[in-house]
C-alpha cells in the first residue's frame, strides 16, 4: 500500500478513534497521573499523540451512539483477548487486539457508521459470558450519555512512545504473539462491523437491550464454572497454569476441546503456541516446539475427535469435582 504523510495519518486515525470533539483524556509522562482536556480534539491533538508528544484519550460515546467497542482485559494473559476475537468471529465480526499500554490487551471493534451503544455493549457483553469473564471492562462504559458528564475515556493507541516499547500496538490477526510490522497498513485493512450485523446476533441470540443488564444467574444446583472458550474446567486450568508433563497429550485434547468451540485451526494455533510457553517440563525435557503444536493439533482438527480425555493422567491431575463430567463419571 501507499506510503501515508503525517495530514494521512492523522485522517485514518481519526476515522477510527473518534468520538467526542470538544474533550479529551491524557495523561502526565512522569507521573501518570490522568487529567481531562475541555478543549477541541483538532488535528494538532491527533499529531502530538503519535509523535509521542502528549497522549490523547478517545470519548468514544457520542449521545447515544459510538463508532468503536474496546474490551479492555487488564491482565497480560493472551488467551482471553483471543477468546474474544474467536467468540466475535463466530457472530460474524472481525475484532483487532492491541497490546495496551501498561499491562493487558485492549480488543477493539469498528462500525461502518455510529451504532447505538446499547447493542454494542450487549453484544460485547454476549461474547463474555459465553467466555465466562462477563465483569470484563467495556468501553463506552454506560450506554448513552447524561448531560452531566462526558462518560469515561481510553487511551487511543499508537502513542509514539509507547509504540517504541512495544506497546499500544495492534497485533497480527494471524499470529497474535507478534506485533504488526506495519500499524497503518493494518489499518487500512480493518474490516468494519455494519449496523445490522448487531441487530442480527441480537435477535438470533435473543438479547435484552435495556440500559441496566442484569447479571445472567445460573441454576443454584449447578456448579459455576469459569471457562474461557468454554471449555471444562480442567482445560481452562492446563491453559491458565501449564503442565510438567505430557505436553502432546495436552495439545491434542486443548486442540479438540477448542475445535468444539468453533475456533478456527490458525486461533487454535495461536492459543497453544502462547500456552506452550507457561510448561514446566520435568526432567530436562523441552518446551513442544511449535512444529509439534502444529502436528497434534492439525490431527485434532482433521479427525472427529470429542472426548475430553479424563482419562489420561496429565488431565486428571486438573480435574474439578464440580466439573459436570467428573460428576456424571462418579455417578453424581
Amino acid at each position: 500500500m501507499t506510503r501515508l504523510n503525517n495530514a494521512q495519518k492523522v485522517e485514518l486515525f481519526k476515522s477510527f478513534f473518534t468520538g467526542l470533539d470538544n474533550v479529551y483524556g491524557t495523561y502526565d509522562l512522569e507521573t501518570g497521573k490522568v487529567r481531562q482536556v475541555k478543549e477541541a480534539v483538532t488535528d494538532e491533538v491527533i499529531l502530538a499523540h503519535l509523535k509521542g508528544a502528549q497522549p490523547f484519550g478517545v470519548y468514544l460515546l457520542t449521545g447515544d451512539t459510538t463508532k468503536a467497542l474496546a474490551v479492555d482485559f487488564d491482565i497480560d494473559e493472551l488467551a482471553l483477548p483471543i477468546a474474544f476475537t474467536a467468540g466475535a468471529k463466530r457472530y460474524g465480526m472481525f475484532s483487532y487486539i492491541e497490546r495496551s499500554k501498561s499491562k493487558g490487551f485492549h480488543v477493539w471493534l469498528f462500525f461502518e457508521e455510529p451504532v447505538e451503544a446499547k447493542k454494542a455493549r450487549v453484544v460485547a457483553k454476549k461474547i463474555l459470558n459465553d467466555m465466562g469473564k462477563p465483569d470484563t471492562e467495556i468501553f463506552p462504559k454506560q450506554d448513552r450519555l447524561d448531560g452531566l458528564s462526558y462518560g469515561n475515556f481510553i487511551n487511543a493507541p499508537l502513542f509514539a512512545k509507547s509504540v517504541a516499547k512495544g506497546k499500544t500496538v495492534f497485533v497480527e490477526p494471524g499470529e497474535p504473539v507478534k506485533a504488526c510490522d506495519d500499524q497503518w497498513e493494518l489499518l487500512q485493512r480493518i474490516q468494519r462491523i455494519p449496523a445490522i450485523r448487531l441487530d442480527a446476533i441480537i435477535q438470533s441470540c435473543n438479547l435484552k437491550i435495556e440500559s441496566s443488564q442484569p447479571k445472567e444467574t445460573t441454576n443454584k444446583n449447578s456448579p459455576a464454572i469459569d471457562s474461557t472458550f468454554g471449555l471444562p474446567p480442567c482445560a481452562t486450568k492446563i491453559l491458565a497454569e501449564g503442565v510438567t508433563f505430557d505436553q502432546r497429550v495436552c495439545t491434542f485434547r486443548l486442540a479438540v476441546g477448542l475445535k468444539k468451540a468453533g475456533l478456527p485451526l490458525d486461533i487454535t494455533l495461536a492459543v497453544l503456541k502462547t500456552w506452550s510457553q507457561k510448561n514446566r517440563p520435568k526432567e530436562g525435557k523441552t518446551i513442544i516446539t511449535d512444529k509439534e503444536i502444529e502436528g497434534q493439533a492439525g490431527y485434532a482438527y482433521q479427525n472427529d475427535y470429542k472426548g475430553c480425555g479424563c482419562e489420561e493422567p496429565v488431565i486428571a491431575q486438573f480435574c474439578d469435582k464440580n466439573c459436570p463430567l467428573a460428576r456424571n463419571k462418579n455417578g453424581e
